[in-house]
């Protein structure tokens, strides 16, 4: 059996850790045996225990990429443990203190900071030396990466990343199962909802890259057009009151916060239309999750979400930050079912075909299989090397 090691400094469940418990769930465990290595309390380790898989906590590694202390600990760790690769997200320390003890390295790359054109990070992300370095480090440290969007290979590519060390590899997520008729009605009363309303959703944290005031602006003129058509707003962050606030000032009434729901299953499930107005994304996770159900999405073309959103076939996608084009969208689907019906149609089949979570761990087992193939066998201690036979 394969012994692979995979290193996380999350301490909060975020995208990077659901994609993580989602391939658990679904890898070959008669063929890979896997640990993972996390911060102490992180809030994953439950969530792993309950797909049966075996945590190591340590010290040192929570929310941060590098740290001395973490690469002795990772190090003393590996020699223990022996494992034919290390798999890191994010956790720069894991790759040292796996480049240290000369092993095989697969680095998955969730998020996007160095692109020129697709992202806006601070400035001195996309510039000399800390974007040339960031490509060093990719080249020297890993094995193989593992670029969860397009976009996101090409932020590494545009680093001096080796293209041939970068290979893509969809997020993939578990379909939603849907809901009943009665489950959906219940879960549209509970928001005062009717049957006939038109429900768009953006499940996102309220932070400004998410761009909800983009939404709620489009809701301003949506609410002009057609009062059927609602707005669910579900997720927390640091921008709750000040968005609370625009809505206010724009009297929106069409518009409705959740507030954090566990369960986004009872949101997706019920909603004819999600939306996504981010500045910047790799693969959003909530877009997956409505073409599972056959939900297309009304989305902004920054980052990944061309990828995930094809426009005309699976949604439409609109310029970000451009509320206008955002509530025409919106308006020119409730107008035409039949082109909804058919986007939904297309959503699903979509969603079979690149960002099943089947597809995902397969593509995953793959490298591991093809890094595990490269490593040269052990050489016998000189206790196991066989000895020559005394001649008499």
């Amino acid at each position: 059996m394969h012994k692979v090691l995979t290193v996380i400094s999350d301490t909060n469940i975020g995208g990077a850790g659901k994609l993580l418990i989602t391939f658990l769930t679904n890898v070959n465990r008669e063929e890979f045996d896997i640990s993972v290595v996390l911060p102490k309390d992180s809030l994953l380790v439950p969530e792993i225990a309950k797909v049966g898989i075996r945590t190591i906590e340590i010290e040192g590694i929570s929310d941060k990429s590098f740290g001395l202390s973490a690469i002795k600990r990772l190090s003393e760790l590996y020699k223990t443990e022996k494992p034919h690769i290390v798999h890191t997200h994010a956790a720069l320390s894991a790759r040292v203190a796996a480049k240290l003890n000369k092993l095989k390295v697969v680095h998955t790359r969730h998020s996007v900071h160095t692109s020129q054109r697709l992202t806006k990070e601070p400035g001195y992300k996309k510039k000399f030396p800390y974007k040339h370095l960031v490509g060093a480090l990719n080249n020297y440290l890993s094995d193989t990466i593992i670029a969860t969007s397009p976009v996101a290979k090409l932020s590494m590519v545009e680093t001096g990343t080796n293209q041939k060390k970068a290979i893509m590899v969809y997020n993939g997520i578990d379909a939603f199962e849907p809901l009943s008729d009665k489950e959906k009605r219940a879960a549209r009363a509970q928001y005062g909802l009717k049957d006939d309303d038109f429900v768009c959703a953006i499940i996102a944290r309220l932070e400004k890259v998410k761009g909800h005031e983009y939404v709620l602006k489009a809701a301003q003129m949506l609410q002009r057009e057609d009062s059927s058509i609602k707005i669910i707003i579900t997720g927390i962050g640091s921008e709750e009151d000040d968005l609370k606030k625009l809505a206010k000032e724009l009297e929106v009434e069409n518009v409705i916060f959740t507030g954090f729901i566990e369960d986004v299953r009872t949101v997706t499930g019920m909603i004819d239309l999600n939306i996504n107005a981010s500045h910047t994304e790799t693969t959003n996770l909530v877009l997956l999750e409505g073409l599972s159900l056959g939900v297309p999405a009304v989305a902004s073309d920054s980052g990944g979400n061309p990828f995930v959103i094809n426009d005309g076939v699976n949604g439409v996608l609109f310029e970000g930050g451009d509320y206008v084009a955002l509530s025409k969208a919106i308006l020119a689907l409730r107008q035409n079912p039949k082109e909804l019906a058919h986007l939904g149609k297309r959503a699903k089949e979509i969603f079979a075909e690149k960002f099943d979570s089947k597809v995902m761990t397969r593509r995953v087992e793959d490298i591991y299989r093809e890094l595990i193939a490269s490593i040269p066998p052990e050489e016998p201690s000189v206790e196991e090397a066989p000895q020559d036979e005394e001649v008499t």
